[in-house]
């Protein structure tokens, strides 16, 4: 029988030496400074020193979260006190300061990943340091904030939580049609195609600050409107025919099209759409097209249930080999019945695959093949992984 086995984390001396690599890696400095002038308003009054010190900065602080594995505090992040006075006085706002930030952070997770195969470190272990890095941006954007405040903005302040709130409103509850043209023309609401209402949170530290999650938005939709809605963030999107590329750690539930008076319509389907993926285990960016069928996952439990004492129990009950016959089930769904790509998936040989997909058989009666029985399949599995991921 087949065990499965999962890779524990690098040696220390590999993550050093990507460490290491990273603060000599110069390329980084010199990609940072340049999207920074080229994309973000504001830095066209800064000068290059200024941005290859605060970039340098941004290296020192991201290497020692990848190595030492905590992320200090907004409090311990003296660094962000001293770079957001700096701005402030260069005259750079506050948004530019936070999407700044993430531009930088974006820039080293990108050259983390392609430095981490030659220094011994594994894709996952890589990966799992993104968490680390979007939580010091958070504790950035939160000293930040912070700065810009008590240096007396309390004006841009009023003005932004006006903005923030007026965002949330026309998205959740509706604006009268006044207050709509008023915020559609300040906020530069795109009124020459649809919009869509979104509903982004965190997969697994729900009730955490929102405003990463708003940030994320902002530095990766051109023409976003993105503010904190309790633990998540809520907000417009303009329709581009697609949604963004989303990080597997968050989930992005984004409505339909619609005119800008409709957005509530849109952001209660997005929150439907939310509430189905997680009820199915997806993550990162949702829609209704790319939800399908789970929709009724989340809506018809007694159906799941009726399928979970046909197609699950049976082979739950064989303990740990029902898992393994399991996991090949899936990974033959997901790879559209495919049976070698199936198994390199897992990976098992491709006879392991078809022995187990026979057992499976064997022990529920049914038919892999058949186009009903695999709809089930993908029905209750796609339950299973969404209860899985609530516990």
């Amino acid at each position: 029988m087949d065990q499965d086995t999962s890779e524990g984390p690098g040696p220390e001396g590999a993550i050093s030496a990507l460490v290491d690599a990273l603060r000599a890696d110069e390329s980084i400095v010199a990609d940072t400074v340049r999207i920074l002038l080229d994309t973000v308003p504001g830095y066209d009054g800064v000068s290059t020193d200024s941005l290859e010190r605060s970039t340098r900065r941004n290296i020192r602080l991201s290497t020692q979260v990848i190595r030492d594995g905590h992320v200090p505090t907004g409090e311990d992040l003296t660094e962000a006190e001293e770079l957001a006075t700096e701005r402030l006085a260069q005259g750079v706002s506050l948004g530019s300061v936070l999407s700044g930030f993430r531009v930088s952070m974006s820039v080293i997770l990108e050259r983390l990943l392609a430095l981490a195969p030659t220094h011994g470190v594994t894709a996952s272990e890589a990966l799992s340091f993104s968490t680390g890095l979007w939580a010091l941006a958070d504790a950035f954007s939160s000293r930040a904030l912070r700065v810009y405040q008590e240096q007396g903005i309390a004006a841009a302040a009023a003005d932004s939580a006006r903005r923030l709130q007026w965002i949330v409103d026309a998205v959740v509850r509706g604006h009268e049609p006044v207050e709509l043209r008023r915020g559609v023309t300040a906020y530069a609401v795109p009124t020459d195609r649809a919009v869509r209402a979104f509903h982004l949170t965190r997969l697994q530290q729900e009730g955490l600050d929102p405003t990463g999650l708003v940030q994320f938005v902002l530095a990766s939709v051109p023409g976003a409107l993105a503010a904190p809605y309790g633990s998540a963030a809520v907000g417009i999107l303009p329709d581009e025919g697609a949604v963004p590329q989303v990080p597997v750690e968050l989930l992005l539930a984004v409505g339909p099209a619609v005119v800008p008076e409709d957005l509530p319509r849109s952001y209660l389907t997005a929150t439907r759409v939310h509430e189905a993926a997680l009820a199915t285990g997806l993550g990162a960016a949702v829609d209704l097209e790319r939800l399908s069928w789970r929709s009724g996952v989340a809506t018809s439990p007694d159906t799941t249930r009726v399928l979970e004492q046909r197609l699950l129990a049976p082979v739950q009950a064989h303990g740990t080999f029902g898992d393994l016959l399991l996991e090949s089930l899936a990974a033959y769904l997901d790879n559209d019945l495919n049976i070698a790509r199936a198994a390199a998936a897992i990976p098992v040989h491709v006879n392991t695959l078809r022995y187990r997909l026979r057992r499976y058989e064997d022990l529920t009666g049914v038919d892999t093949q058949n186009l009903n029985t695999v709809v089930e399949i993908a029905w209750v599995l796609a339950a299973r992984k969404g209860m899985n991921r609530s516990r």
